[in-house]
């Protein structure tokens, strides 16, 4: 396995069996497919992920799945997914099993927490939360222990280790606030390590080598939680710890109650060498839940066992497991009888480094994992394989090989937030236009681009509409909630600007000197307004939709009443205008230029309230906040200036952009700033404290 490889890190049935839940993914490509058991066609990828994805579980109601992942709050735009410059998270959200739609996400305290599993209760009112930390120790070596000779001391006085605890917690599976603490710190042991150059990720991925580290019984009384040496369970109710299992010879890989609730089953592998060779042989042993008494051992031919699952008859167990042959391993399934043992077993015919299984709860199919990124629909009836679900399943390439920015231009022309905020709209050159969630950074939609590319584009406010003028000198209007477009000109060579109203009802068309006012919906003109002489190239409605702003070649701007066809006012630039826009009420107007000047007008007097000089290069975008407070400007010097538009003062500047700024967008609650660059990327930034959200592409 390499970084590159497509790891998967859960599986899980639906309840109702008819869909496979697979979390998996490698470097910046997390995702969890769903797939129907029937068909084996893929219904939905979720790919709204930072990081690895730990845990994934259905609700009761097979409506809602909750998934347990981490990931990295960067400090600044990195070409390496690789480099954790930032403050690490994890997180639990909930998704809608149908359509993968986010219906909620909480943020989990604690930046020492490498992994979390989360379970839905039997009765689905609770999850069950495995929060594990992982903390580097150093411990010096007493000079009295058998590590202690002088020889030994001078060379490593130190051991150096990992410490791995975990706290369990029952959480309200609507808010996922804690309901209650089950007393008692879990261990998770102490591994020596070298630790240069460790990371939480390295941490993370010695953790996450055992499966379903927390286990919850049918019936939801009782929470267990196991490592190699010991499982320990408590009390769902009260959060008291009932008892501790341990005294077993060799290390525990797999831990499992019955379907009654009153069996807890562990698949124990033992090691020892034979002929300086290392010997592998596994048993599973029983308990009693209600005592803690120990009821059987059971052989099994499985050499080291990985997986349990108990047959819907609570008599049979399936193992999965690996059978080791000189340097290779292969993937194991056996089926084992409480009182007479091995029923028989099945070899993958391909090496594998990985043997896992999941039990449909109807009982007629398992998925059975062989390798690091396959996962088997085995027929429960006949042992055969219905499905086969692998990294490119799905018929799309996951090329995780390459880097996060790619060498292209695709420059990002415009954007616009939903009036929710949840989406992002953007039109990207030679790209169509893109749909992310901004909770998640997942691709909801993506509209394909027509025939041509747009040479002139604008969007609305709300994301619903956007006017294009593209290469064939065809004049376009689209809807992007249907996706249905509208030719509104074609082979019109004189167009040489456009303006959407901020509701989408709208649309300003400048021919050269001329602007018409279109009413969308009808395709009537609503106003015809003259500039005589000037070569128009910008224009720009005001909030309200009451007055149109528009600059020409010469440097003046004109400000129109739509209702009474009238010029208000003109502003003097003494330079070209390369980005126009109204401020929220309308009473101001930003203006930018080449040389990277950024004015606000006043619009009774006509004169600059505010002159503005820090960018270094052309500004090519500009976008107030909602409430008025901020103004942001970005251009060819790759950076983003934040203004205070009443004092004149710049907030925070934003930097590390992949190329030139093209669009801006707030959303509307002015928390988020859209930056759209080249690279077909688009990067969110937290407006408030200057923060890394995320980068979208």
């Amino acid at each position: 396995m390499t970084g590159l490889t497509d790891v998967i890190y859960a599986v899980r049935f639906s309840p109702d069996s008819q869909t496979l839940a697979i979390a998996r993914g490698s470097r910046d490509d997390y995702r969890v497919e769903l797939w129907d058991t029937t068909t084996g066609n893929l219904r939905h990828t979720i790919k709204g992920f930072d990081g690895a994805i730990w845990s994934i579980s259905f609700a009761p109601d097979g409506r809602t799945l909750v998934t347990a992942s981490g990931g990295f709050h960067r400090n600044r735009i990195v070409e390496k997914p690789s480099v954790h410059d930032g403050r690490a998270f994890t997180e639990l959200k909930w998704w809608d099993a149908q359509n993968g739609e986010l219906r909620q996400r909480v943020e989990l305290p604690g930046e020492d927490l490498v992994s979390v599993a989360a379970l839905y209760s039997p009765n689905g009112k609770m999850l069950a939360a495995f929060e594990q930390r992982a903390e580097p120790r150093l411990t010096m070596i007493d000079s009295r222990s058998p590590l202690g000779d002088p020889d030994n001391l001078m060379r490593n006085p130190i051991r150096r280790s990992i410490l791995y605890a975990a706290d369990l917690k029952l959480l309200d599976a609507a808010t996922g606030d804690v309901t209650l603490k089950l007393k008692g710190e879990f261990s998770g042991g102490e591994m020596p390590v070298s630790m240069r150059g460790y990371s939480r990720t390295d941490f993370a991925a010695f953790v996450n080598q055992r499966r379903d580290p927390l286990v919850l019984s049918p019936d939801g009384q009782i929470v267990a939680a196991w490592n190699s040496a010991e499982i320990r369970l408590w009390s769902s109710t009260t959060g008291e710890e009932l008892r501790k299992l341990k005294n077993f010879k060799g290390r525990l890989a797999a831990v499992i109650f019955s379907p009654d609730s009153r069996t807890l089953a562990g698949a124990i592998t033992k090691l020892s060498f034979k002929k300086n060779r290392p010997d592998f042989k596994s048993e599973v042993r029983t308990w009693d839940v209600a005592t803690g008494a120990a009821r059987q051992v059971v052989p099994v031919s499985t050499q080291s066992a990985s997986s349990l699952a108990f047959a819907l008859n609570g008599q049979q167990l399936l193992i999965g497991g690996l059978e080791r042959e000189e340097m290779r391993s292969f993937a194991t399934l056996e089926l084992a009888d409480l009182q007479s043992g091995s029923l028989g077993k099945l070899i993958g015919k391909d090496e594998g480094t990985v043997s896992s299984i999941a039990l449909a709860p109807n009982g007629g199919m398992l998925a059975f994992q062989t390798d690091a990124s396959t996962v088997n629909l085995v027929d429960a009836r006949d042992w055969k394989i219905k499905h086969t679900f692998d990294a490119n399943s799905d018929g799309e390439l996951h090329n995780t090989a390459t880097g996060r920015f790619l060498l292209t231009v695709k420059n990002v022309l415009a954007l616009a937030f939903s009036s929710d905020g949840k989406t992002l709209a953007g039109e990207i050159e030679q790209g169509g236009i893109k749909f992310w969630d901004t909770r998640t950074g997942e691709v909801r939609k993506h509209l394909d681009e027509r025939e041509g590319q747009p040479t002139l584009i604008e969007i609305s406010s709300d994301a619903k509409t956007v006017a294009e003028v593209r290469d064939d000198e065809t004049l376009s209007w689209r809807n992007t909630v249907n996706g249905d477009e509208t030719i509104l000109a074609e082979h019109d060579p004189s167009i040489s600007a456009l303006g959407v109203s901020a509701d989408g009802k709208m649309l300003a068309v400048a021919h050269h000197d001329r602007i018409t006012v279109l009413d969308v919906a009808t395709r009537k003109s609503k106003a015809t307004l003259m500039a005589q002489g000037k070569d128009l190239k910008r224009l720009a409605f005001s909030a309200d939709g009451e007055r149109l702003a528009s600059s020409s070649d010469d440097g003046t701007i004109d400000v129109w009443s739509i209702e009474s066809k009238q010029m208000l006012i003109t502003l003097n630039t003494a330079g070209r205008v390369t980005a126009l826009r109204f401020a929220p009420g309308g009473k101001s107007l930003a203006s930018a230029s080449e040389d990277g000047t950024v004015k606000c007008w006043d619009l009774q007097t006509g004169a600059p309230n505010l002159q503005l000089k820090k960018h270094s290069a052309t500004v090519n975008a500009i976008a107030f906040s909602p409430d008025g407070t901020m103004m942001a400007t970005g251009g060819d010097d790759r950076t983003v200036i934040i203004w205070d538009p009443v004092s004149g003062k710049s907030r925070r500047t934003l930097k590390g952009h992949d190329l030139t700024v093209t669009s801006l967008a707030f959303s509307p609650d002015g928390d988020l700033l859209a930056v759209g660059s080249g690279n077909a990327s688009v990067v969110l930034w937290d407006a408030r404290t200057g923060k890394l959200n995320r980068v979208l592409k």
